[in-house]
């Protein structure tokens, strides 16, 4: 990539191909200034001021907006590598950060788990406190980071003593999305209980059926927020304008009660009727980069392929595995009609207006912040070699031809 740096205040990116919400286009360049993207122009306009810029030279590669990640698994997994092993927050938070750039993510929705036990209910290696306090490291260092870094609140109905903790972090502006989930075994994601029971063994190994038995019995006597404090609890966030999200969407009972609480991301819809039903309702229906590059279901629910095909889909996410982002986005035009505007903005313009940010990020505009990438595609796995965020070179690589 060639470059010449004239360090003026304003970059043009020339010579890319310019993924818009709509089509893709060449021969245009973008004008960066200070934050913002100031305009995109026809290639003879830069030329004739080119000694006001700096160039950055994009040939045969794609220019697309920065991706917008809103549910992501990742910084628990970098805080507690092992079990019953905790790292500090803000190592983990760095570490994160760099890794996430590299990927193209650019603004990040860390899902924090917030239960007091696995789904099993064998004790987990965090606690709740510990776990909301992973929530005040993100808005405490994000200013410090590459690139955005958000707290996404995912709260197990069976963890009664959270509630306040994340009531107080909603009033004070520190959760930026809100989900509420249930992984009680006989009903939603694990409707069917041999599902679970491999859920067990994932982490007790081959034991006999009656402890298998009793684990199930313990989970299912768990008691649960009750109306009152749902209630309460969604108030709080749709007063304070937070994004909310429903986990593992599997009834017409549930899709009516998202409407009554203006909750307006299905995440996981579990089966293609209760996509459709979301999609017609105007929901906001999520699925996992990973479900997309394996082909299915990792769970035997519905195939996020099947349904961003359908059109049911609009959101896609990282979910458990962020290194999957980039690569579903450009895998999709090559195995369905889905064509490659569409499927950036699966990544980009709709997580932006589902939790409120598409008037700032989410696609290449005159007016929008400057979070862009610059990709690589010459090979069959799209490669990051320079990203912007605000407007700011916050990332670049070089790769050997």
């Amino acid at each position: 990539m060639r470059m010449s740096y004239m360090c003026r205040g304003r970059t043009a990116l020339v010579n890319g191909l310019i993924v818009l919400q709509k089509e893709v286009i060449q021969n245009h360049a973008i004008i960066i200034n200070e934050k913002k993207i100031e305009d995109i122009v026809p290639l003879a306009s830069i030329s004739r001021e080119k000694d006001t810029f700096e160039i950055i030279d994009c040939s045969d590669k794609y220019i697309i907006p920065g991706l917008i990640d809103i549910h992501s698994d990742m910084i628990e997994t970098v805080i507690v590598p092992r079990k019953g092993l905790i790292f500090d927050n803000k190592i983990a938070l760095y570490e994160a950060d760099r890794q996430l750039i590299s990927q193209g993510i650019t603004t990040i929705y860390h899902s924090i788990s917030i239960a007091n036990s696995t789904i099993c209910n064998r004790t987990r290696t965090l606690t709740v406190p510990e776990m909301v306090r992973i929530g005040d490291a993100i808005n405490q260092e994000d200013a410090h980071l590459l690139i955005h870094h958000r707290f996404h609140a995912r709260l197990e109905l069976n963890t009664i003593e959270a509630l306040e903790l994340i009531i107080d972090r909603i009033n004070s502006k520190k959760i930026h999305e809100l989900s509420i989930m249930d992984h009680t075994p006989g009903q939603g994601q694990y409707s069917n209980l041999e599902t679970f029971k491999v859920e067990i063994r994932k982490q007790y190994g081959e034991i006999p059926e009656y402890q298998m038995n009793a684990i199930i019995k313990e989970c299912q006597k768990k008691p649960t927020l009750s109306s009152e404090q749902i209630n309460r609890l969604l108030e709080c966030a749709n007063t304070m304008s937070i994004p909310i999200a429903f986990h593992d969407v599997e009834t017409d009972k549930q899709l009516e009660f998202m409407k009554r609480h203006n909750i307006q991301i299905s995440e996981f819809p579990l089966t293609a009727y209760i996509a459709a039903k979301a999609a017609e309702n105007n929901f906001f229906n999520l699925v996992g980069a990973p479900n997309i590059l394996r082909g299915g279901s990792h769970n035997k629910n519905a195939s996020a392929l099947e349904l961003v095909e359908s059109g049911c889909a609009n959101i896609i996410c990282s979910d458990y595995y962020s290194p999957s982002f980039l690569p579903s986005i450009f895998l999709l035009p090559r195995i369905t009609q889905v064509t490659l505007p569409e499927a950036v903005s699966f990544a980009t313009y709709y997580p932006a207006k589902a939790v409120h940010l598409d008037h700032l990020y989410g696609s290449i505009a005159p007016g929008k912040n400057a979070d862009i990438l610059i990709v690589d595609l010459k090979s069959e796995i799209p490669k990051v070699v320079i990203a912007f965020v605000d407007g700011k070179k916050k990332y670049q690589i070089f790769y050997e031809d």
